[in-house]
């Protein structure tokens, strides 16, 4: 296999288990004794653990290589899902999530810059759109199969299995010969300081749009399960199928984009995409039927992709010669943004203020795609 091949291999099941919890999250609060809100810090956990581990896998990866970095994390992201399917307790449970957050977000950013290091920029949003579309179809498994293995067998039997399967490309990374790597020469990586992109206008605009999409976005999405519950009394078999179509929409957007790019701009879609979330979450706060909700997962999947790869694709650019120091600071706000979106947004989940949450996320979305439509790379 090419090495691609096993990254976008071990980049699905980390997409699963990045957005598994969402369609479970009653049933797993439920056999903790805890509430969504509580359980949900573990995803908060999760995701600043994510996030702050791009400081250390982009400059490592720019010294040693892209492959030896994922592999080393992908064997401690399988040993600490497992420790979350056996753990008895809120906070053993919220320990591993952090833990198994270290060690995944290795995986998705480094594949990134892999393709940023060997596709040239006029192709490369399209292959993003296929590793969209890849990403995306593990966000529609997880949320369907997450959903039905939860309601006829167990959430802890669902963790361990992904746990296990990733040990397979895991393995067969340990094959490849990371000498001839792909990406820019060691010097120039250890010369740039973060301090060095933080000072750029354009970067500086790419990671604030990117913080605020993961605090609106992600934020927003990780209750949609429990508001599925509570506005239409849904079990979780259904509403793992309603959330699936999320990862439906970006997968269907992902597939398309080569034809998509030549009738658009990377500008034009940006915009599109953001009003697209927008619309998915503001359907959401009449009370119309349940058809409702699967239509505005459509359009927050489609949407995504056509804002998040605009972002993923400009971030790859901020700087040739250090790309995973400077992606790395791109996942960091992102991650930060999810972490802290997610704790904010659970206060007034809580508090049954659902409505509140989605008129929000629907605003600053299209402020969000606006504003990346305005600017270029």
């Amino acid at each position: 296999m090419t090495p691609l091949v096993l990254l976008f291999t071990l980049a699905f099941l980390v997409s699963v288990d990045l957005r598994i919890l969402a369609p479970v999250l009653p049933s797993i609060s439920a056999s903790l004794g805890s509430t969504p809100g509580t359980v949900g810090l573990a995803m908060t956990s999760y995701a600043l653990a994510y996030g702050t581990g791009q400081l250390v896998y982009g400059p490592l990866s720019d010294r040693l290589s892209r492959i030896a970095v994922v592999r080393a994390a992908g064997l401690g992201f399988s040993v600490c899902t497992v420790l979350s399917a056996l753990a008895v307790t809120t906070w053993q449970f919220i320990g591993a999530r952090l833990l198994a957050g270290a060690f995944a977000g290795a995986v998705i950013p480094l594949t990134l810059v892999f393709i940023g290091d060997t596709v040239e920029y006029g192709r490369r949003q399209v292959v993003l759109g296929r590793f969209s579309a890849v990403t995306s179809a593990a966000m529609a498994f997880s949320a369907s199969i997450g959903g039905t293995v939860a309601y006829l067998v167990s959430w802890r039997l669902m963790l361990l299995a992904y746990g296990l399967l990733a040990l397979i490309p895991v393995g067969l990374m340990w094959r490849l010969d990371t000498r001839d790597r792909q990406g820019p020469p060691a010097a120039p990586a250890r010369a740039a300081r973060f301090t060095d992109f933080l000072r750029d206008r354009r970067a500086r605009i790419v990671y604030l749009a990117v913080f605020f999409e993961g605090f609106l976005l992600w934020g927003g999405v990780t209750y949609l399960g429990s508001f599925a519950t509570t506005r239409y009394g849904l079990n979780q078999f259904s509403v793992g199928l309603l959330i699936a179509l999320f990862g439906v929409g970006t997968m269907a957007g992902g597939l398309l984009m080569g034809l998509i790019r030549r009738r658009v701009s990377e500008n034009v879609l940006a915009g599109i995409g953001g009003a697209l979330m927008a619309a998915g979450f503001l359907v959401l706060i009449p009370r119309w039927p349940w058809v409702a909700f699967a239509g505005g997962m459509l359009g927050l999947g489609l949407g995504f992709v056509g804002l998040h790869t605009t972002l993923q694709l400009r971030g790859t650019e901020i700087s040739s010669t250090a790309r995973g120091k400077a992606f790395s600071l791109f996942v960091f706000n992102l991650f930060t943004g999810i972490s802290i979106g997610t704790a904010v947004l659970g206060r007034l989940v809580d508090a049954g203020r659902y409505e509140a949450v989605f008129a929000l996320a629907g605003v600053g979305l299209i402020m969000i795609g606006l504003g990346t439509a305005l600017r270029s790379r």
